[in-house]
């Protein structure tokens, strides 16, 4: 079972950071204050906290460093929002549910959530995780902002479904474009990771664009997520000789994958998603040096707002955020705060309708305008290369 907790930025007694967990009757105390779990909230009396529920992984095979910087991020929206007097004179109280790096995980902490009477969920990591989480709240018309979950059927569980990052559409598109103009590519390999909707969602986005732009794909082959021998799709590029490689999964087996790559041989250019990060030095070595991928922040990047959470965050936790998974968080707390306000309503309904009016919202990760599918449209994307082991800002494309 999940654990609940509650973090308020309000001044207190408690030491600053220190997180306040309450008891079973105060979680009681919540569910009548904040009314059923249905689509509206009912009138709150002046001071009464206002409930936001970030459901990130403390737990499981997504958990390791991501998790801890999805909840960090949140949180510092959250004191910011309160910094500012909180939502139409409330306070703002954060609930923060572990989905135990599983859809069905994702699933039982969202329909927490809503029983505890959040006026709305953000989330992630993973697209399964957070579809998982979109659905529950579609049923119970609850406001759900996907931070970082890139696969187009996340926003497609309804009208209540939001997303911060940009698209497997979007990152795969570009990735195309890069290929063919940046590194000259005529051919490509797909070696895809039939375990993950991630993968699956973000090789054929790559594929179609690949061929639209005159390029060839010229092999594809599949993978499993704890495979750990890639010899046999591997030889099987090695005799094809693509000008780049596509892999869209994560680092662990991805690193592994251009490892043994590059130990057979295989001197093609290797591309990956924004599911790639700095990990893969860990898993990669040395094999990675000149490989490329995407990502949605970078310190590089244009994005001012961004750099101002980054400082926050290294003031508050004395490190800074090398991946972006904190700054997509706190874009989505503080987009989910400016849609409040607008409102003028906590009625979720009238949120809902907010968020959709989103307009070129400053997040720190660019610039944010909902389009019609409740995707961001014309997100940033950053592209990274790794050299000497470090991944390194490359550019920054629309």
């Amino acid at each position: 079972m999940s654990l609940l907790v509650f973090f308020s930025s309000r001044p207190s007694p408690v030491a600053p950071g220190r997180i306040r967990l309450h008891c079973l009757a105060g979680f009681l105390c919540a569910l009548v204050l904040c009314g059923p779990a249905s689509g509206r909230a009912v009138a709150q009396p002046a001071g009464a906290p206002v409930r936001i529920a970030a459901i990130y992984d403390r737990t499981g095979e997504a958990s390791v460093g991501t998790g801890q910087r999805d909840f960090r991020g949140a949180a510092l929206a959250v004191a910011e929002v309160n910094a500012s007097g909180g939502l139409l004179g409330h306070p703002v109280e954060l609930v923060e549910l572990d989905n135990a790096g599983t859809p069905l995980g994702a699933r039982q902490a969202a329909k927490q959530a809503v029983a505890a009477g959040a006026v709305a969920v953000v989330g992630g990591p993973w697209s399964g995780m957070s579809k998982a989480m979109a659905e529950v709240c579609q049923q119970a018309r609850t406001p759900f902002i996907a931070s970082i979950a890139t696969h187009a059927d996340v926003t497609r569980m309804g009208d209540c479904a939001f997303r911060i990052c940009f698209t497997d559409d979007q990152q795969g598109d570009l990735l195309a474009r890069f290929a063919l103009l940046a590194l000259s590519a005529k051919t490509a390999a797909i070696l895809v990771n039939v375990g993950s909707d991630y993968s699956m969602g973000l090789a054929a986005t790559f594929s179609t664009a690949f061929t639209a732009g005159g390029g060839r794909v010229v092999v594809e082959k599949t993978f499993k997520t704890n495979d750990t021998d890639f010899s046999t799709q591997l030889a099987a590029v090695a005799q094809a000789g693509p000008d780049v490689v596509f892999v869209p999964s994560y680092a662990l087996e991805s690193g592994r994958i251009v490892r043994q790559a590059v130990s057979m041989g295989i001197t093609s250019a290797f591309l990956g998603g924004d599911g790639w990060g700095p990990a893969m030095a860990e898993s990669g070595r040395e094999a990675i040096s000149g490989q490329y991928y995407t990502t949605h922040w970078h310190p590089e990047a244009p994005f001012p707002a961004g750099r101002a959470v980054a400082e926050a965050y290294r003031a508050a936790h004395g490190e800074s955020p090398l991946q972006p998974d904190a700054i997509l968080a706190h874009d989505a707390v503080m987009v989910l705060a400016d849609a409040v306000r607008r409102a003028g309503s906590l009625d979720r309904e009238k949120i809902v309708a907010a968020l959709a009016r989103t307009r070129d919202f400053p997040g720190g990760t660019g610039t944010i305008t909902f389009d019609e599918s409740r995707n961001p449209q014309g997100k940033d994307v950053t592209i990274m290369r790794f050299e000497g082991g470090q991944a390194v800002f490359h550019a920054t494309f629309k």
